[in-house]
């Protein structure tokens, strides 16, 4: 996969990523003062991990031909991360 290819891959992701977090705030709002903590605390983390993903995609551009597979690696790495802070939501909701 080259830059461009990845960019359009992670840019859809985050665009994704965001999408997912705006549902899950307005379902918050409809859910017991019980699960309103665990909903913030997982709208948290998978809002830091966006923005985790967010630092790594701005890196691609500045990504030599040598530091390409470890910047590959570590964007892929960082999307994983997102799903499965979903994956975890979803299984509370």
């Amino acid at each position: 996969m080259n830059k461009e290819e990845l960019k359009r891959e992670i840019n859809m992701t985050i665009d994704d990523m965001s999408k997912k977090i705006n549902e899950v705030k307005a379902k918050k709002e409809s859910v017991s003062d019980t699960l309103k903590h665990k909903y913030n605390d997982t709208i948290h983390t998978l809002e830091t991990k966006k923005a985790e993903l967010q630092a790594k995609y701005n890196s691609i551009e500045d990504a030599t031909e040598t530091k390409w597979d470890e910047v590959k690696s570590s964007l892929n790495s960082a999307k994983s991360s997102f799903q499965e802070g979903f994956k975890e939501l979803a299984s509370i909701m």
